[in-house]
């Protein structure tokens, strides 16, 4: 198991590593292969550091300043208010998926199973609609000023973000119920959740790393739409509100190339680890854990 640990995390450098450099490639591409990518090296080794370059307004960028100082730029902060909301967000409709789930498929009681049902369903329903009509619509009704409980409602039901982790729960849940071992453990009168553990365990560690994405994009358009702090509205207000000059003489992409670098490569080891630990863990409880 070390071994397969160590080869992933090796695995994951230099996935990193690469993402990392065809993005600088993109963006800074300085009409040379070699030349840019020593720039990388350079660039990468700077981003280990804490060193981050400057902005348009010769702002240091860095990940946390503890002194308060107005030359420099934080985005940390920005960042794991992003990272912070996506995991609460995605717990709770876990859980709210779980327990919807649970008193459909194994518990008997069958009124407790219609009422379950038709709040799944609507709950469903109302994640067809994409987040952004859900945000403007909330946005017409209270301006900007929202709970944050609300906030983590919109963005567990927009753009099918409840109905991802349902359906997919739904399905392995019901193929769990029907297998051999659970008929037998129901007929002996043993308790069932025992015995499905391990197997629930597996499955739910999938659908939630798997959904991931969409809860950390949803957040980021909630960010840009209410304006509240994070990596959405940074990107927003640093990059889509930027006025673009596109002439024969000025070609002018991205206004900020050193931050929109520092928050892509976050994004980068954000998505390249979430995606590791689900293999390192799957592998773990599948192979070892038994």
């Amino acid at each position: 198991m070390k071994n397969f640990v160590y080869q992933k995390i090796i695995n994951l450098f230099f996935m990193i590593f690469f993402t990392g450099l065809a993005m600088f490639f993109i963006i800074s591409y300085d009409n040379s292969l070699a030349k840019t990518f020593l720039n990388y090296c350079e660039w990468l080794f700077s981003f280990l550091i804490g060193d981050y370059g400057l902005d348009s307004q010769s702002k240091q960028i860095i990940f946390f300043d503890f002194s308060n100082d107005a030359s420099k730029f934080e985005i940390g902060p920005k960042y794991f208010n992003t990272i912070f909301l996506s995991i609460i967000s995605l717990i709770i409709c876990f859980i709210v998926s779980s327990i919807l789930n649970y008193l459909i498929i194994v518990h008997k009681n069958i009124i407790v199973n219609k009422v379950a049902k038709f709040i799944k369903t609507a709950i469903e329903w109302l994640s067809s609609v994409h987040i952004i009509i859900i945000c403007l619509f909330i946005l017409s009704l209270f301006e900007t000023n929202i709970s944050n409980l609300i906030a983590i409602i919109m963005i567990c039901i927009g753009t099918n973000a409840f109905f991802e982790i349902s359906s997919s729960q739904f399905n392995d849940m019901s193929d769990l119920n029907s297998r051999d071992f659970i008929v037998a453990a129901r007929a002996w009168g043993d308790n069932i959740l025992k015995h499905m553990k391990r197997s629930l365990t597996i499955d739910s560690i999938n659908q939630i790393m798997g959904a991931w994405m969409l809860f950390f994009s949803n957040v980021m358009i909630y960010e840009i739409i209410f304006q509240r702090s994070g990596l959405g509205y940074l990107l927003f207000e640093h990059f889509l509100l930027q006025t673009k000059t596109i002439s024969d003489h000025d070609i002018s992409l991205i206004s900020e190339p050193n931050l929109f670098l520092a928050i892509s490569m976050l994004v980068i080891i954000t998505i390249c680890t979430v995606n590791t630990m689900k293999n390192i863990i799957i592998t773990y409880l599948m192979d070892y854990k038994r």
